[in-house]
């Protein structure tokens, strides 16, 4: 909820709350560099977002836009075969299908263990360099 502001100062902080909203779409949702931009130190920045719905929105929308851009940055080099990028890709996101380096796991008596891979980036790679030729392969047999 939208607060009045101190001694009557309703409109100017309203005036303040627009200023903010602009800067941090303009930086990107980066906080420290959106109060430098509208003027207002870093606590002041994080007072509003605190206070006003809408900045505190605007600040969720524009990290979810650079979220959205970084995401589409990656897909782009993993599909130019950037090995770092599928590595990457694979070790946050396939998690569920086996691409990981530690699993903990929960004994029926409730106690966990954990069990470590000691595949390298390198060792990684390779799998997926011959999971590629392995594809192509399949390719040709099946033409």
């Amino acid at each position: 909820m939208a607060t009045n502001g101190h001694n009557g100062n309703g409109k100017k902080r309203e005036q303040t709350a627009a200023r903010i909203i602009k800067a941090i779409g303009e930086c990107n949702g980066l906080l420290t560099v959106a109060a430098a931009k509208a003027g207002v130190s870093y606590t002041t920045i994080n007072r509003y977002v605190a206070e006003y719905p809408s900045v505190k929105q605007a600040s969720l929308d524009a990290r979810e836009r650079m979220l959205d851009f970084a995401e589409g940055k990656l897909y782009s080099k993993i599909k130019a075969g950037d090995n770092t990028a599928i590595i990457f890709y694979l070790k946050t996101q396939g998690k569920a299908r086996g691409y990981i380096e530690r699993q903990e796991f929960a004994n029926p008596a409730g106690e966990s263990f954990r069990v470590e891979h000691d595949l390298s980036d390198e060792q990684l790679a390779q799998i997926i360099s011959s999971g590629r030729s392995r594809g192509a392969t399949k390719e040709k047999a099946s033409s």
